[in-house]
């Protein structure tokens, strides 16, 4: 009788022991770290949080949700829009994000642990139809940085009243319809002619002008070599007198020729007799 008394009061101590044992293991939570807990007791969002680190909750009573709040990413593909010229645009955005803590709580009463999908695709939608409209296709193209500021700005705005904060838009693609991308395209291209044309009539106008100041020194230095030839003629015949001339000719005379006929310059000519 005594050992069966024994045996149940073993029992009824081991269920105490595992029954205080679950109760303090239910009681204990373990926030990790880049999370928050968020605490609900019967079912009812409180407002309070628990932060990383171990932390003791009511058991039975309390639950705890735990929301990531470090940086994540989030793409969204093929978002459609038409640029302000009514050209197809479709893009590729990926952005960085994280929760704000001190809107946790409220962030998940009412919308809840997918938040993002909830909000951010069409917030990111709405954002793109509107900054696109404002741009010709082409201007989304040449004027990227400023389209992209543009849509951060505004994601910015309104991602933030719904306590996500946005760190970065990146736009990771524009596609536009086979058609308009082939004008893009074969406008390039032309630009490209255009360009290689001008550069090759520059060029030509350049070898041109050389081509003018060479010619230009090459004529100025002829004439000054004529003008100094002249001069030079000049000079000497002014430096000839008659007496200079007819002493020049008679040492030109030799000694079989008996005969010369000279024109009449002003000294002593007509017929000289060499004897």
């Amino acid at each position: 009788m005594l050992n069966s008394v024994m045996k149940k009061s073993w029992i009824v101590w081991a269920v105490v022991l595992l029954l205080g044992f679950l109760l303090v293991v239910s009681s204990i939570v373990v926030i990790p770290a880049g999370s928050e807990g968020i605490v609900i007791q019967f079912g009812a969002v409180t407002g309070t949080t628990m932060q990383q680190g171990l932390h003791v909750k009511i058991p039975f009573v309390q639950s705890i949700v735990k929301m990531d709040i470090r940086t994540q990413k989030y793409t969204a593909d093929g978002l459609t829009a038409a640029s302000k010229d009514l050209q197809n645009v479709t893009t590729n955005i990926a952005i960085n994000f994280k929760l704000d803590t001190t809107e946790a709580s409220t962030v998940y009463r009412n919308i809840g642990p997918d938040y993002m999908e909830v909000i951010a695709h069409p917030a990111i939608q709405e954002t793109v139809k509107e900054i696109t409209a404002k741009y010709n296709a082409e201007e989304c193209i040449t004027n990227r940085a400023q389209v992209k500021d543009a849509i951060t700005n505004a994601l910015v705005a309104r991602l933030s009243i719904r306590g996500i904060i946005t760190e970065s838009v990146n736009i990771t693609d524009f596609q536009f319809s086979p058609e308009f991308t082939a004008a893009i395209e074969a406008k390039v291209v032309a630009q490209q002619q255009i360009e290689t044309a001008q550069n090759t009539l520059e060029r030509m106008r350049v070898e041109a002008e050389q081509a003018v100041v060479v010619a230009t020194g090459q004529a100025n230095a002829a004439i000054a070599a004529a003008q100094g030839q002249a001069q030079a003629n000049q000079i000497v015949a002014q430096s000839l007198s008659p007496e200079i001339l007819a002493a020049m000719l008679y040492g030109k005379i030799g000694p079989n020729d008996k005969i010369i006929i000279v024109p009449n310059t002003g000294f002593s000519g007509g017929i000289v007799v060499n004897p």
